[in-house]
């Protein structure tokens, strides 16, 4: 059985002021409220059987079954805690915390971002939350955080947008541009969300400190209070990158959503004064400059998806060809791994609306 308060304890400093203001004010564990954090009574994931040959097929499938599950699993959460906020009703971070902790636990982090990114193209805040939330646990693994640093990270992100519900919906969907008041309330959000989040108890300071951060940026650009370089903290700044990112490439009553690859490329830019360093540099590591489903033209012609990338080699991922050098249709797309396969590399993004 695990017990969040147990999972909280402190383990020490790990790494140079990792998390800093994630242990601001942090309670002991005897003083967090048992309501608030769950036990778990169901074991640890046990390790999986050998596949048996012709079975890849289904196993694949029933990953992709539990990692759709999970996702809507949060999914409800984030609703829920949107009804919640718009009637003015207490939250708590306990439904959150019980499946994220799963996420991390049973290691579906990776699967649940390409999933999660899939879906957060749709106008939906809860959606791009749990996008939000799971990319920035992607880049907090690639840091190395702990299963203490990952857990309140996650939180920390599934909950930095609770301001917005408050906002009224004809501002968050109008067309054309925004007065100088509406956009002011949007600016106002962080404020409101730190307030939402200490109405939980002294012990969730830390989550209030965090929210009211994550549209800071380091060269004093950002808002509320214009702060700077150090004054943000690390989960602040991963949790406000993936945020831009996700933002970008999230279609907009507005615009039209960004091709991933730009929208990377714009991370790229954004980040040489907005974020730090160390944090852009492992998003990069983490996302790919082709990302996982991004439409790609290759020097044949043909047209396919992105649907696997290689760390060690990120201009070079797994396609399934969609369309041959003539623009046929392929009723089963052929996976090219351009890693093996020296004659063929990617010439250009497409977007989906440009696809024959």
């Amino acid at each position: 059985m695990v017990r969040f308060s147990e999972v909280f304890r402190k383990e020490g400093k790990k790494g140079k002021d990792r998390g800093a203001a994630l242990n601001r004010a942090e309670p002991e564990p005897e003083r967090i409220r048992t309501r608030d954090f769950l036990d778990f009574s169901e074991p640890p994931p046990t390790p999986e059987e050998p596949l048996e040959e012709g079975s890849f097929e289904e196993a694949d499938q029933a990953v992709q079954g539990s990692v759709e599950a999970i996702y809507g699993e949060l999914l409800e959460k984030a609703r829920v805690l949107r009804e919640r906020i718009q009637a003015n009703q207490g939250i708590s971070p306990s439904p959150a915390l019980a499946v994220l902790h799963r996420i991390i636990q049973m290691d579906r982090i990776d699967e649940l971002f390409d999933y999660a990114v899939s879906r957060s193209r749709e106008e939906d805040l809860p959606r791009h939350s749990i996008a939000v939330s799971v990319g920035a646990l992607k880049v907090g693994k690639g840091l190395e955080y702990n299963t203490e640093e990952l857990l309140k990270l996650g939180l920390a992100a599934f909950l930095e947008n609770v301001g917005m519900y408050r906002i009224p919906r004809e501002i968050l969907t109008k067309q054309g541009a925004l007065t100088t008041e509406e956009l002011a309330r949007i600016r106002e959000h962080p404020l409101e969300s730190a307030r939402i989040l200490r109405s939980m108890g002294t012990e969730f300071q830390w989550l209030a400190d965090v929210a009211v951060q994550i549209h800071e940026r380091s060269d004093g650009s950002g808002y509320p209070r214009g702060l700077r370089r150090d004054e943000i903290s690390e989960p602040a700044a991963i949790i406000g990158l993936m945020d831009t990112y996700m933002a970008m490439i999230r279609k907009r009553p507005y615009r039209h959503e960004y091709v991933q690859t730009d929208a990377v490329k714009s991370i790229i830019q954004l980040g040489k004064g907005t974020f730090p360093q160390r944090v852009v540099k492992e998003f990069l590591n983490q996302v790919s400059l082709f990302p996982v489903g991004t439409f790609v033209k290759l020097n044949n012609d043909s047209i396919g998806r992105v649907v696997s990338t290689v760390r060690t080699r990120p201009l070079r991922p797994s396609v399934e060809l969609l369309y041959d050098g003539l623009g046929n249709r392929q009723d089963r797309g052929k996976v090219v791994n351009l890693s093996d396969s020296p004659l063929l590399h990617i010439v250009n993004t497409i977007d989906e609306r440009d696809l024959p």
